[in-house]
């Protein structure tokens, strides 16, 4: 992607000589280069962020990648009214250190009060605040600025986010005005908010997720639901029909930093993150907002136990044995994947995605089966509602090779091994002996490749009590309440539900007379 800096510096290099001492004498004297020697972002997120031109922009991520000086150098150099937001007023104490800094350097004089507040010459004002308290958003209504910029936004109420943004705005001609929001990843579930307002860029489930680039240019309108905030994203700035009333979409983008993209800190901040307790060391030293995300209270697999799972795999669990499943969720055409899933031994290796558009029909799917299969690995197909029932027919009835049918909505006719309490259907027996074997103290210590979009899938299944029922969401619901099916999810339950019987027909005849003999009675003839 062409950034806006990338944009201008072509510009720059393409003039002809007069033309560049021409430019550079209208900036001398318009004193525009002259922060520069007080101040300039780093190269890398910093200056995209400094240049970027989105209305919203999420900056940050890492702990120590540069959010406090781009929030200083955007109100000193780049706004004429900012007004700047952190939790408490007493949190704000460092930022206005730096700016103080800066603003001795630059002869601007400096920032005081109570609430603290800076005037300038021409009306320029910077002004600070806080959101903690009920109501608290109230005291800017109607306060017009061209940089609201929300320090560590995370901590904050959505709601009084969206209030205060209300009265972004300016009067000055060619002025720009920005929202911009810089923080590190949520933690216990406070800011998870920015999951949903950023998700192209934060959710690998969101439909936009594998396009987004970090800062590019998205368009979207928020809606109020009563409880909750959401977005709807457009394909442009152009107006947009949305719940019956006509919305004028606005750009947001994500900016993620670290710390190694700021030169002033270095290895010595690194070891002090490490001292922090999971999962926030890894949230804070790597910026993934998902690291840190506060389970459902009604999530069938908990996320540390995926995260168990991977590091299995990482320690490198069952790496030689041999395939024993093969695991098929089938999109023939569509927005939909088809996903193998291979299952070695206790080891789930990297899922094989294709498109939709890719699959068309059971011959390609087939074909795709018949080229990754590995060791004669029992073959099993989804063919809940009828998709997979061309590949099945390909592979037993044109080709004579065997495959099993898995079919979510199937009655169980099982019960969840702690509680005795029954499964609905096929699919909630699936999930839940997923969710029984990664338990820590299951003993059975699968492993699974590390993949954020695995992660997501597993974790995103609610359950509830239906009748008395272990019931879990259907993919129809999942994709409804997400927007994207989890395919991946799915064939990794269904490999380990054929996981034994894979195991079974590999034996020998007599092993398979052996392992389905009853047991002795040891008691027999006393």
């Amino acid at each position: 992607m062409t950034t806006a800096l990338q944009t201008l510096i072509d510009h720059i290099d393409k003039l002809e000589a007069p033309d560049r001492v021409a430019l550079q004498k209208q900036l001398d004297e318009a004193g525009v280069l002259e922060q520069f020697d007080v101040w300039r972002p780093q190269p890398g997120p910093q200056t995209e962020g400094y240049f970027s031109e989105a209305d919203l922009t999420l900056y940050g991520g890492a702990a120590g990648g540069g959010k406090t000086d781009l929030i200083a150098g955007l109100a000193l150099f780049a706004h004429h009214k900012a007004a700047i937001f952190r939790q408490s007023l007493k949190s704000l104490k460092g930022l206005i250190e730096r700016m103080n800094t800066l603003m001795r350097l630059a002869g601007m004089g400096k920032i005081a009060g109570n609430p603290p507040r800076w005037t300038g010459p021409d009306e320029r004002i910077i002004e600070f605040g806080h959101l903690s308290l009920p109501g608290s958003e109230d005291d800017w209504q109607g306060r017009d600025h061209d940089l609201k910029a929300f320090d560590e936004g995370a901590q904050m109420d959505p709601r009084k986010i969206l209030f205060v943004l209300g009265w972004l705005r300016t009067t000055r001609q060619a002025q720009r005005c920005r929202g911009l929001i810089a923080t590190n990843p949520p933690l216990g579930g406070q800011g998870d908010f920015l999951l949903e307002w950023f998700a192209p860029w934060l959710d690998p489930l969101h439909p936009l997720y594998e396009k987004a680039r970090p800062g590019e240019l998205l368009w979207a309108v928020f809606i109020d639901d009563g409880d909750t905030v959401r977005t709807v994203w457009a394909d442009g700035p152009e107006p947009v029909e949305v719940e019956g009333e006509l919305r004028t979409p606005k750009s947001r983008t994500f900016i993620p930093a670290r710390r190694q993209d700021n030169r002033y800190l270095g290895e010595d901040y690194d070891a002090q993150l490490d001292q922090m307790p999971e999962p926030m060391r890894t949230a804070l030293r790597t910026g993934d907002f998902q690291a840190a995300r506060q389970d459902h209270d009604w999530q069938v697999i908990p996320s540390e136990w995926v995260e168990l799972a991977f590091q299995r795999y990482d320690a490198g669990l069952d790496a030689d044995k041999p395939m024993d499943v093969l695991a098929v969720d089938v999109a023939q055409g569509g927005k939909d994947k088809t996903v193998l899933q291979p299952l070695h031994g206790r080891r789930f290796e990297e899922s094989i995605v294709r498109k939709g558009a890719d699959t068309r029909d059971g011959a390609e799917v087939g074909s795709l089966i018949v080229r990754e299969r590995r060791d004669n690995a029992l073959i099993v197909v989804d063919c809940t509602g009828g998709w997979g029932g061309d590949t099945v027919g390909f592979l037993s009835r044109e080709n004579s090779i065997p495959v099993e049918k898995c079919v979510f909505s199937a009655q169980s006719g099982e019960c969840a091994k702690d509680s005795r309490i029954p499964f609905y259907n096929l699919r909630a027996q699936l999930y839940w002996r997923l969710r029984e074997a990664l338990h820590p103290k299951s003993g059975l210590g699968l492993a699974i490749k590390r993949s954020s979009t695995v992660k997501a899938q597993l974790t995103a299944h609610r359950w509830k009590l239906k009748g008395g029922r272990i019931l879990i969401e259907s993919k129809e619901e999942i994709k409804e309440r997400l927007g994207t099916s989890p395919d991946e999810a799915d064939a990794i339950v269904e490999a380990l539900g054929w996981k034994e019987k894979a195991v079974f027909r590999k034996v020998s005849r007599t092993e398979r007379k052996a392992l389905a003999a009853p047991l002795e009675d040891p008691l027999n003839g006393f």
